[in-house]
């Protein structure tokens, strides 16, 4: 089970090893068919549960994508925050801060490449709800990145400058379709070897030039 998805740890999931499972095999059966063709049946199957089991867990399909698609991404912006505030407390020069939480975020990721290939293709294909998740993530994503841009443009206006919220919008969309291209490919555990591109598009956006 890839840890993204496992909410063995989370003290508001009951039979939590079980929910991780059923998540595991829609991410699993997802890669393998795409979420428009995996069925319940299928779940159950990958998952070792009976359809029963996973009905108790979840009320259909969609939701099923919905709760891997948020503990993956809550898994993934914690590891980015913090890979942020441990290269910040290292007093890294800024260019390599940003560096750090990039290449936690494709890392992470590049780990589990079935939960890469449901974040960023099957998510797209599940629906309006689906689709109002995903924007609401990517707004998170931009959101963390603005608070550490403006930090940096704070502590260092001679090389940083402020950045415009479009601006910073424009770099993850992005750094989402280099991903994306990538995992397309089925090369998600290559996704480490983008982070010199995606981070010289950050850097791009926010150094101060003469």
């Amino acid at each position: 089970m890839d840890p993204l998805v496992d909410p063995t740890d989370d003290p508001s999931v009951d039979d939590g090893h079980r929910r991780g499972r059923i998540l595991w095999a829609l991410a699993t059966c997802m890669a393998e068919k795409g979420y428009q063709a995996t069925t319940i049946s299928d779940i159950a199957r990958a998952g070792r549960v009976s359809k029963t089991i996973v009905y108790a867990h979840f009320r259909d399909k969609e939701e099923c994508l919905l709760e891997l698609y948020t503990r993956a991404n809550d898994k993934v912006l914690g590891t980015v925050r913090r890979a942020q505030e441990q290269a910040h407390a290292s007093r890294l020069p800024w260019r390599a801060r940003l560096r750090a939480g990039i290449g936690a975020y494709l890392e992470t990721l590049a780990a589990g490449p079935a939960v890469a290939w449901a974040a960023l293709v099957e998510v797209q294909a599940a629906g309006p709800r689906a689709r109002a998740l995903r924007r609401q993530v990517i707004d998170r994503y931009v959101d963390l990145i603005c608070e550490v841009a403006g930090g940096l443009a704070q502590e260092l206006p001679d090389e940083v400058r402020p950045v415009e919220r479009e601006l910073v919008l424009a770099a993850v969309g992005g750094i989402n379709e280099l991903m994306l291209a990538r995992v397309e490919r089925g090369e998600a555990a290559l996704l480490p070897e983008d982070v010199d591109a995606a981070t010289a598009t950050v850097v791009g956006l926010l150094e101060r030039r003469p």
